[in-house]
């Protein structure tokens, strides 16, 4: 706009010089009639003939004018020299931010170089046996952090190990961690046998809370008998079945069957002795479940003492872990501090405790503000509910959309820091509308301000809390996972709701669930369904059992198996499959339903439906179930007892059935 005025503007009768220094700024573009005065020029310009002008490059530009005789008035001049002012005020104003971004950029690719140095020391450094370990415990998996051996659990390069202040480790993680974090590499770091019993003996001698995670997915194998040995009987319990997200809808009040089945498992197993305060089903990784165990831990248990979570490994006791961090639970002071733990689907990565100090919930401030966060996040899944089942009765049918057919629930958390808080953190305004976000704040005139002194993490500083801690996982010698590869194990484990393969099985004829189950019908009068519960994408093979032996052999630990693979020295170290028989009466239940549930340890389980041919009064039915050492096989009543539901017409003469997609989840009552 100055520039646009100036240019325009008749020559002044007295001399004047400009130098333009437009060599950081922007290509300014001149009218061409300011040229036709006489001047010097140091860099030439290129008329734009199409519009009638003159574009100038960024360059230094000297214009010179020659004085002649003017009648213009002593104001006119007055104005042009306030706009000539104007403008070099402007000009000023316009280098001084331009140099001060060019300095945060070289300041920027500084950082970023000098982060590629270190990230490439993290990854490829040397060890030094001079440095004494540490008494910092890694945040991903709590170790104690070092630099020492490559081997043990806890290592960090000696190049980066020795830069980190005591503040700096505290916010840093393993080697092992990081590449398990950011490169998705796996290694077999599990807890010595040592410190877990070491851990449960300290939860037996103190007033304390423990979760106990159980996985629904495997869960006989999930309660370990250490459990029920060791945790006292006045200890309180909650027993959380996790991964409930995975399990597949067969009618609307199924989470009550699968709640049922938890409850047995676990009297079974022992734990009707013990004090058993709470039953939950959650989903740590997509948060179903997870605010309402927090206001019952915040209601129920307060701070009464310690809170400990216990589980096999793989149980999701980390993913549970992060969810805490990073929610009400977790103290709001320091949940934006604490790294996260390790999360992988390698068993057993935290071989320490991690821990973090808990939210007073007898500060009544805290828990009002809570439940009002909770009421409104309550109104709106209730709006997005109803809107999406109207959506659904428009289209006339029920989409198979993993939004609406598996359980989700937001953990959030609630923003308990006032302002006097945040304004400590932060130098350099007072204006009262603004936004924080995670290390900045941005005022209502578009202006940010970087965290002055970023918030630390100091445990004796929190001696009167108490503290939520992650224990290492127990290896059930049971779960076949523990045999298994990294790259076997991402293909056994579900990650999202399973959809059954649905087939019928013959008298004399062996169904294959990879290569590390096996059923055969050995012996039996009807015809049975076998409703596979395991990994979508895992392959299954139905055949006569006289071609059984021929078939596994040529296949296992190739492709066409899927589980294992490998060549002879890998399946050498896999216990060789052997069986046990299981025999059902299936006159004992109506047509169409699951009769029990056979566990084929950490592959799944397999329900299996009658198929009447007739009305005999013994219908009687023996399989002979194979895993890898025989292990982990359970029979149980089914889960899911409508089972039938998951499969329609069969596939042509094939003893396949189509499977049935996942459907809209209804609640108790609920119909579209």
């Amino acid at each position: 706009m100055f520039c646009r005025q100036l240019l325009q503007t008749k020559p002044s009768s007295l001399p004047f010089v400009i130098r333009f220094n437009i060599e950081k700024l922007f290509p300014l573009t001149y009218s061409k009639r300011f040229f036709h005065t006489k001047y010097r020029r140091k860099k030439s310009y290129v008329v734009n003939h199409t519009n009638n002008e003159a574009t100038v490059k960024p360059a230094i530009v000297d214009m010179s004018f020659n004085s002649f005789v003017s009648n213009e008035s002593e104001s006119e001049r007055a104005s042009h020299f306030e706009t000539i002012s104007e403008l070099n005020k402007k000009i000023s104003e316009l280098t001084r931010d331009l140099n001060v971004v060019r300095q945060e950029i070289d300041s920027d690719s500084e950082k970023i170089g000098n982060q590629e140095i270190a990230k490439k020391n993290y990854l490829t450094g040397t060890p030094d046996k001079s440095i004494k370990v540490s008494s910092v415990h890694c945040g991903g998996c709590g170790a104690l952090l070092h630099c020492q051996d490559v081997m043990v659990p806890g290592y960090m390069p000696s190049e980066v190990f020795k830069d980190l202040s005591v503040e700096e480790l505290k916010e840093s993680k393993c080697q092992k961690c990081h590449k398990m974090q950011h490169q998705g590499m796996m290694f077999n770091i599990r807890a010595s046998d040592e410190k877990v019993l070491e851990i449960m003996r300290k939860i037996c001698s103190e007033r304390c809370l423990v979760l106990l995670v159980i996985d629904l997915f495997d869960i006989e194998n999930s309660i370990p008998d250490i459990f029920s040995q060791m945790l006292t009987e006045r200890t309180p319990i909650y027993v959380i079945g996790n991964k409930v997200d995975i399990i597949p809808q067969d009618q609307p009040d199924y989470l009550d069957s699968v709640e049922e089945t938890l409850i047995s498992a676990c009297k079974r197993r022992g734990l009707n002795r013990h004090n058993v305060k709470e039953v939950s089903l959650i989903s740590a990784k997509t948060g179903y479940g997870v605010e309402k165990l927090i206001s019952s831990l915040l209601l129920n248990w307060g701070m009464r003492g310690n809170v400990y979570m216990i589980g096999t490994a793989n149980s999701g006791k980390s993913t549970l872990y992060n969810s805490f961090l990073h929610s009400d639970y977790c103290y709001y002071k320091v949940r934006d501090v604490i790294p996260k733990a390790t999360v992988s689907v390698w068993p057993g990565t935290t071989i320490n405790i991690l821990k973090f100090p808990i939210m007073n919930s007898k500060t009544n401030w805290l828990m009002k503000m809570r439940q009002k966060r909770l009421l409104e996040t309550q109104v709106k899944e209730i709006l997005r509910h109803k809107k999406m089942k109207e959506e659904i009765k428009k289209q006339k049918k029920l989409v198979a959309s993993s939004v609406i057919t598996t359980l989700h629930g937001k953990v959030e958390k609630t923003d308990f820091t006032n302002d006097a808080e945040k304004r400590a953190l932060y130098s350099g305004f007072n204006l009262m509308a603004y936004e924080y976000k995670e290390d900045k704040v941005r005022t209502n005139d578009g202006k940010e301000f970087i965290m002055e002194t970023p918030m630390k993490y100091d445990e004796r500083d929190y001696k009167d809390s108490r503290f939520l801690c992650d224990t290492p996982g127990l290896l059930c010698d049971n779960q076949i996972h523990t045999e298994l590869t990294p790259e076997e194990l991402k293909l056994i484990i579900p990650t999202r709701k399973i959809v059954p393969h649905c087939y019928l099985l013959k008298l004399d004829h062996t169904v294959f669930i990879t290569g590390l189950g096996r059923i055969d019908y050995v012996e039996g009068n009807q015809d049975v369904m076998l409703v596979i519960f395991i990994n979508s994408k895992l392959p299954v093979y139905v055949m006569p059992s006289h071609e059984a032996e021929e078939f596994y052999c040529n296949n296992i630990g190739t492709d066409v198996l899927g589980v294992p693979l490998g060549d002879e020295l890998r399946l050498a170290k896999l216990p060789p499959l052997k069986s046990e028989d299981i025999r059902i009466h299936l006159q004992d239940h109506p047509q169409k339903l699951a009769a029990l549930d056979i566990q084929l340890s950490s592959l799944g389980w397999v329900s299996v439906i009658g198929m009447s041919r007739g009305f005999e009064i013994d219908i009687d039915v023996t399989l002979r179930v194979y895993t890898p050492g025989a292990l982990g096989i359970y029979q149980r009543p089914p889960m899911l007892e409508e089972a039938h539901a998951f499969h329609r017409k069969r596939m042509g003469n094939s003893f396949k059935y189509r499977r049935n997609k996942s459907k809209l989840l209804l609640s108790k009552g609920e119909r579209l």
